[in-house]
């Protein structure tokens, strides 16, 4: 949880919120003009993005722009962090604020454990032992199911948690396979970055047809497992369409 107090009543959180909500999407706003064509060929790459007709799909390009801005390119660096460098000093003071504590946002998966008292969500990190964090978002905390499990990038403002790009659910098999990494201290078992996973995976999942489902015989399961140094026994479920909010 965060170390700054905050208030007590919902207008009141609703009202230290909503600016930040918009300094968000402000500075979101004028760091993408910072992306260069490599940073997007870069990001469609990951996302496995092979059609430039997918992006017409406004959730499809809000996550080919966070993976640009946020993931390391192969020298390590950062757009975002480039940004920063040469334009921070373009923005208003309270965004400058807000984009300083963007550049520490993380990705994880979370279950929504609980609803705030007053306002938000109380989310679990399932990928760092199940550290509590008060979230606020008001789509997600009037939709979202009690335990339902979501993958999303988001960042300490002070008094609590504030999200940004896209909430993805990510897949049963996913979730699986970095839980048990995280419990053992491994590098996840992904080709690419996490964010960069969850969405590919919300893409494809959207994108197949319906299909019968087909037995997978237990001794290939259990080969595919040791491949990726899971145990046998490791829950896998096919691709199910989710739900996404973009807030």
């Amino acid at each position: 949880m965060t170390g700054e107090r905050a208030p007590t009543t919902r207008d009141a959180i609703l009202t230290q919120y909503r600016p930040i909500r918009a300094s968000i999407q402000a500075v979101l706003a004028q760091a993408v003009s910072h992306c260069k064509k490599a940073d997007f060929n870069r990001a469609a790459k990951q996302l496995n993005l092979v059609d430039e007709a997918q992006l017409e799909d406004e959730m499809i390009f809000n996550m080919l722009c966070d993976v640009a801005l946020f993931e390391p390119n192969q020298r390590g660096r950062r757009v975002f962090d480039g940004f920063m460098r040469g334009r921070l000093a373009t923005l208003d003071p309270p965004e400058q604020d807000v984009a300083r504590r963007m550049g520490a946002a993380f990705v994880s998966i979370f279950r929504v454990a609980d609803w705030h008292e007053h306002a938000g969500v109380w989310l679990e990190d399932l990928l760092a032992g199940g550290r509590r964090l008060w979230l606020l978002d008001e789509s997600l905390e009037a939709s979202a199911p009690e335990d339902m499990v979501i993958g999303m990038r988001l960042f300490d403002t002070g008094p609590f948690h504030a999200g940004f790009g896209i909430i993805v659910e990510p897949q049963e098999d996913l979730i699986a396979f970095c839980k048990e990494a995280a419990a053992r201290g491994a590098r996840l078992p992904l080709r690419a970055s996490l964010a960069a996973s969850l969405y590919a995976d919300d893409i494809l999942a959207r994108s197949l047809p319906a299909v019968e489902h087909v037995e997978v015989p237990a001794a290939v399961v259990e080969a595919l497992l040791r491949d990726v140094g899971l145990s046998p026994g490791t829950p896998v479920s096919p691709a199910r369409r989710g739900r996404r909010w973009r807030r």
